[in-house]
């Protein structure tokens, strides 16, 4: 019999190719899914899935239109619509592909009801540790990264692992970064950046919010701490290098003997590859490397990243050292406002820059995280971010 699950964010991007392996799965039946208005992303998949019984659909005039064509579907809508699939679908399996803060919320309630988590929603980690980590004293769930890079440090731990290594002995726990689409860009030009060639990414294609945050290395400073949180070591343990060619994803360093042992992921530029992976709850054969592989990642360029060239790197990750989960609510609705603007020619992209340094610099007095005052804390956070962008504006 196969294992129900359900899928949010279904339409993104992660979410698509998501769909795109279930359609031949024979471990899981889709049953449920989750979206936001761009429900016309779904259409294509809807003859595949005879399975498939509720949508989620956060958007109500979209949901209307959803119901008129298809009566057949059970439709939920609202603010809270993803939560309310959840709670019907209670013993399916959970794949977060939602983006942004709101994910957190899901994230927690199918740690309360015990149902499995493939995580795609870094937000949870970023913004909500305290929370997961004290959820997970009691939860019988199991969480399973789908990041690229965090599905390859999960590969080489447990690489690590059979080889004996004892954790004391590993030094860096590092995720790869390809630089993004400005790395070639001259740090005097970037006054002259376009959302046009931010979007442009050299190695990925992706949502335009996440090919901003790659373009200013903030994806990567979240990774990092979702790194520290997934595999439970501490933060200055983790570190992150530039592969150009994004064909290695992780490295682990440890010592052996004296010695120091560089242990790296190599697979090809496909999100699917992590996603079948987190899929099969880390049970699909691990993949590896061979003479050829050997001697292409002798060919591959690796740099350390440049603070003074991507400085939101570090501001990510100072944010967090310093403010904690609430710092980070407050820090990405900051980045997610300031993409939106910048793409929308509204700020440059170093005024983008500008507003994640004012946040880290000048965020005081913030709130004790409870789960129960998510809602209002989330809501300071977009208010506060709309008084940090109109101050960058003037």
């Amino acid at each position: 019999m196969r294992k129900p699950i359900i899928v949010l964010g279904a339409t993104g991007s992660i979410g698509t190719q998501c769909l795109d392996i279930l359609q031949f799965s024979l471990e899981y039946e889709l049953i449920g899914v989750s979206l936001n208005s761009r429900f016309e992303n779904l259409e294509p998949y809807l003859f595949y899935f005879d399975s498939l019984k509720y949508v989620a659909i956060s958007d109500k005039e979209a949901a209307e239109k959803f119901k008129k064509l298809h009566p057949s579907y059970v439709v939920f809508t609202g603010e809270d619509s993803s939560l309310a699939l959840m709670k019907e679908c209670n013993k399916a399996d959970v794949f977060n592909a939602l983006i942004g803060n709101c994910g957190l919320r899901p994230t927690l309630l199918a740690m309360r009801q015990n149902q499995d988590i493939m995580l795609s929603n870094k937000e949870s980690l970023v913004i909500g540790s305290s929370l997961i980590k004290e959820e997970a004293k009691t939860s019988k769930s199991h969480l399973y990264p789908v990041d690229s890079e965090h599905v390859a440090l999960a590969k080489l731990i447990k690489e690590a692992r059979e080889r004996h290594v004892d954790k004391k002995n590993i030094l860096k726990y590092i995720v790869t970064a390809s630089g993004g689409a400005l790395r070639d860009v001259k740090k005097e030009d970037l006054t002259q950046v376009t959302p046009e060639q931010v979007l442009h990414h050299p190695t990925w294609a992706m949502g335009s919010k996440i090919t901003c945050d790659s373009a200013t290395l903030v994806n990567k400073g979240y990774e990092v701490i979702e790194a520290s949180v997934l595999f439970d070591v501490p933060l200055d343990k983790v570190g992150a290098v530039i592969c150009r060619e994004s064909l290695v994803h992780a490295q682990l360093r440890y010592l052996e003997d004296g010695k120091e042992v560089l242990l790296q992921e190599y697979s090809p530029v496909s999100m699917k590859v992590p996603i079948a992976y987190a899929l099969s709850k880390g049970e699909l054969g691990m993949h590896k490397d061979n003479q050829e592989d050997l001697a292409n990642i002798q060919k591959l360029h690796f740099a350390d990243i440049d603070y003074d060239f991507y400085p939101a790197f570090m501001y990510t990750i100072k944010t967090f050292e310093k403010f904690g989960n609430v710092g980070m609510i407050y820090y990405n609705a900051v980045d997610t406002l300031a993409i939106d603007h910048f793409l929308h020619h509204k700020i440059s992209y170093l005024q983008l820059i500008e507003a994640l340094g004012y946040t880290y610099t000048h965020l005081h007095d913030l709130p004790v995280l409870r789960e129960e005052h998510l809602p209002d804390i989330i809501k300071a956070a977009e208010d506060y971010a709309r008084e940090v962008i109109a101050l960058i504006e003037q």
